[in-house]
């Protein structure tokens, strides 16, 4: 593990896995690679591996079972939503396209599991998978922020051939499927980095991101797509100018 940290091995291993179980890269009632496999994956001792599973089954994310292996809880997962005045959707926007020297990079594209936060807004069509965009945005060479965007797989023939780095996500989505958004619910809250994010983003184990999540509708009010979106804390600030009547 490269990323230099005071937060023991162990539980970055165990905050990593959390992770992947939240997105759905392991899914409820999937068993998990085995210990050596982990072991070799995160450059650590069986031990370390042990404390970091036994950290999830204390929370309730994996149960184990001699002789079978170590299988994802079916869990629920609930947060108080605090609601975002000003429109956060236009600082994002700014931070885009403001610094003309940032450069798109694409790491994959395809069908993939579908996390259970998109697919109770999306509805995966009963197959669980989605059509994903993972999209790193740099400066100099340095990532700046790191974009997931996820749409129903019927909507993947149109937009798969694109290229991603020239144009937004939106607009090769509303032109290719003829669909326009009229409305964006978003949502924003602190998170830190873990394993899997901070070797995307180049920074440590545990830093402090913004993580910002929009959901698009179309006229109709369809939900069409929704977007992940990490910035570096280290990065970005919130900046916002509110007029005032009368003052």
């Amino acid at each position: 593990m490269s990323n230099e940290t005071n937060v023991a091995y162990y539980i970055q291993v165990a905050e990593t896995l959390k992770g992947r179980i939240q997105s759905r890269q392991y899914r409820p009632g999937d068993l998990i690679p085995p210990e050596r496999e982990l072991e070799k994956e995160f450059g650590v001792s069986n031990i370390t591996i042990r404390k970091a599973l036994d950290l999830l089954v204390r929370d309730g994310y994996i149960v184990r079972k001699r002789g079978v292996g170590t299988r994802v809880k079916k869990r629920k997962e609930s947060k108080i939503p605090l609601q975002i005045t000003g429109n956060f959707y236009d600082w994002v926007d700014s931070a885009i396209r403001r610094a003309q020297r940032l450069e798109v990079e694409v790491l994959d594209m395809g069908k993939s599991s579908c996390p259970p936060k998109v697919d109770r807004v999306l509805g995966c069509e009963g197959s669980h998978e989605i059509w994903r965009l993972r999209r790193v945005r740099k400066l100099a060479e340095e990532p700046l922020s790191y974009y997931i965007n996820y749409v129903p797989l019927r909507w993947a023939d149109l937009i798969k051939g694109a290229d991603f780095t020239k144009r937004t996500f939106l607009e090769i989505f509303q032109e290719a499927t003829d669909n326009l958004i009229k409305r964006i619910e978003q949502r924003v809250e602190a998170t830190t980095a873990d394993m899997d994010i901070s070797a995307i983003l180049s920074v440590s184990f545990g830093a402090p991101l913004f993580f910002v999540e929009n959901i698009y509708y179309s006229a109709s009010d369809e939900p069409l797509e929704v977007t992940h979106m990490y910035f570096r804390g280290d990065r970005y600030i919130y900046y916002n100018v509110t007029e005032l009547s009368g003052a």
